[in-house]
């Protein structure tokens, strides 16, 4: 058998997937453009931008243990709690609002002034309790 009948229907067929790979990325479909946001919802999205985080806080108590602790933040305008879970789903509900971050217990705390979250990280209460006997 000669070298020449088996590498031309090979390369036929590399071919033919090559030309069928660029018609099928060619037809892809187009995202369609939203409409303008009307005055009614422009009006129900207000209140979420007006929402006011909280003052950092200022006593807080971090044992020695949970020094070196990593929590995840959503840095936003409104945002204002530490999560200790990744998926929990006051964070997951932050997607598209704003941007994530993985930091240390004490930097959320001091630097961006962030409180524990009550749905996955309640325990950590203890961290602001000043009538606490330690």
């Amino acid at each position: 058998m000669r070298f020449t009948l088996l590498f031309k229907p090979v390369s036929h067929l590399v071919a033919g997937v090559f030309l069928s790979m660029i018609l099928l990325s060619s037809c892809q479909q187009t995202t369609e453009e939203k409409p303008p946001a009307t005055a009614q919802q422009s009006a129900e999205m207000a209140p979420a931008d007006t929402v006011q985080k909280r003052p950092a806080p200022t006593f807080f108590i971090i044992p020695p243990e949970m020094a070196s602790k990593h929590v995840w933040l959503c840095e936003n305008a409104t945002a204002d709690v530490f999560h200790l879970k990744h998926d929990c789903p006051v964070l997951v509900a932050c997607r598209g609002k704003g941007t994530f971050r993985n930091v240390s217990l004490v930097r959320a705390i001091e630097t961006y002034g962030r409180y524990n979250c009550q749905t996955c990280s309640k325990e950590l209460d203890t961290i602001f309790d000043e009538d606490m006997v330690r």
